[in-house]
């Protein structure tokens, strides 16, 4: 193996983080869907690697921030289902959809560039904002969107998600509450005869605390590298991905007698600096 080329390394156990997906899986279930995360370059630990060990290891799906993360996955040889999440703009259907890439939407203008885009049945998800006030479309308008939606051509629902919040050691009535909204947007849909294939509620903070909360998908996040916050529990074993960061020492220099030197006078100063330059 070659040297390094720069003299700071981070070690990732890849064998942990597939341990990760596995201990998920346990919690969960074998029915549910795990969509693993590996956006902003998979946390700094490398989104291809991860996302590969990943999918290896059983996740279902990989999710990422925005278009180009996903083409980077695909052009790297990945053919796991991927969900971009709610930021790409709506000139960017055409480059998602010939990348396989699954958008999240949360407007009309979105939807509408996505069915006009696809040449045959397109997939979508529909993110919806259940109390964190981020990108989503509002719980309590969410029903008439999505089935705005639904009438463009060529467009069906292949799920909802949301991004809850909970505190660790939080009240879990405020989860609940969350749970409640999602799962209301979810009962009126099916009432009217649109079918939720996938019900991605559950991040990683629920996933730790709350099981009831899991529907048929879950996002476990940070669990899958092993981190877990001050004051959390992991109902299952988790193993950090993150084995070492290191470096090497490339100079040492002694400055003591820099502080000894005695700086030019502020006049000569300025005028060297204005004859450099060509003005005096």
């Amino acid at each position: 193996m070659s040297a390094p080329l720069r003299p700071t390394t981070l070690e990732v156990d890849l064998d942990a983080a597939a341990h990760n997906v596995g201990a998920v899986r346990r919690l969960v279930g074998p029915d549910r869907r795990v969509f693993a995360v590996v956006k902003a370059d998979g946390y700094g630990f490398g989104a291809v690697e991860m996302g590969a060990v990943f999918a290896r290891s059983g996740a279902d799906w990989l999710a990422v921030a925005d278009l180009s993360e996903g083409v980077r996955l695909r052009e790297r040889g990945l053919t796991v289902p991927i969900l971009v999440y709610p930021n790409s703009l709506p000139g960017a259907a055409a480059d998602a959809l010939a990348h396989r890439l699954v958008p999240t939407l949360v407007d009309l203008e979105s939807a509408r560039a996505y069915s006009q885009a696809a040449a045959g049945p397109c997939e979508i998800f529909v993110k919806v904002d259940v109390g964190l006030e981020r990108l989503g479309v509002p719980a309590e308008q969410a029903v008439k969107t999505i089935l705005a939606m639904l009438e463009l051509p060529r467009l069906t629902l292949g799920g909802l998600c949301a991004h809850p919040h909970a505190e660790p050691g939080g009240d879990p009535a405020y989860a609940d509450w969350q749970a409640g909204r999602f799962t209301a947007v979810v009962d009126e849909l099916e009432a009217r005869g649109v079918r939720v294939p996938v019900r991605l509620l559950a991040a990683s903070p629920f996933v730790l605390r709350f099981p009831h909360t899991y529907l048929n998908a879950v996002d476990p996040g940070r669990m899958l590298y092993g981190i877990t916050f001050p004051g959390e529990t992991p109902p299952v074993p988790l193993r950090p991905a993150l084995r070492a960061l290191t470096t090497r020492i490339i100079a040492i220099r002694r400055a003591e007698g820099m502080r000894r030197r005695t700086p030019p006078p502020a006049r000569a100063h300025r005028s060297a600096v204005a004859g450099r330059a060509g003005f005096g």
